[in-house]
């Protein structure tokens, strides 16, 4: 009796035993493929970095980042916008040619501004001297 009892004493540890490697085998593999899968994503993210931090060293070697003008549109030029593409609109001009090429050149300069408070306001002033408009 002794012998079928360590018979089976040793088979269920060679059983569990192999249950054991082959469950540590599956998660080691598991966990290496994880692995593999963040480092990978890591070094991508590293190198989708690497182009704005060249941006952001760029800009700030030249020095001329107007912070207090990107604070001041995000707020203020909407409004500004709105007043002067009504005003300088060339349909207003149209019996003047003259007037109406430049009303023209400076809508389309208002629309390539129209997010930039000091370019509007440089704008305002030129209408306001080359159109003789109220703003």
């Amino acid at each position: 009796m002794d012998t079928l009892q360590q018979v089976i004493a040793d088979t269920s540890a060679i059983v569990a035993e192999q249950a054991t490697q082959n469950g540590i085998n599956a998660w080691l593999i598991i966990a290496l493929i994880e692995f593999v899968v963040i480092v990978a994503l890591l070094i991508g993210r590293k190198q989708g970095d690497s182009g704005k931090s060249e941006l952001k060293r760029k800009v700030m070697a030249e020095g001329n980042v107007d912070f207090g003008n990107t604070v001041n549109s995000m707020f203020n030029a909407k409004p500004l916008y709105k007043e002067l593409i009504v005003k300088c609109h060339p349909d207003r001009f149209a019996p003047d040619e003259a007037k109406m090429a430049i009303a023209t050149e400076l809508s389309m300069q208002i629309t390539k501004n129209r997010q930039n408070r000091k370019g509007l306001e440089a704008l305002c002033q030129e209408a306001k001297n080359k159109l003789n408009i109220n703003i």
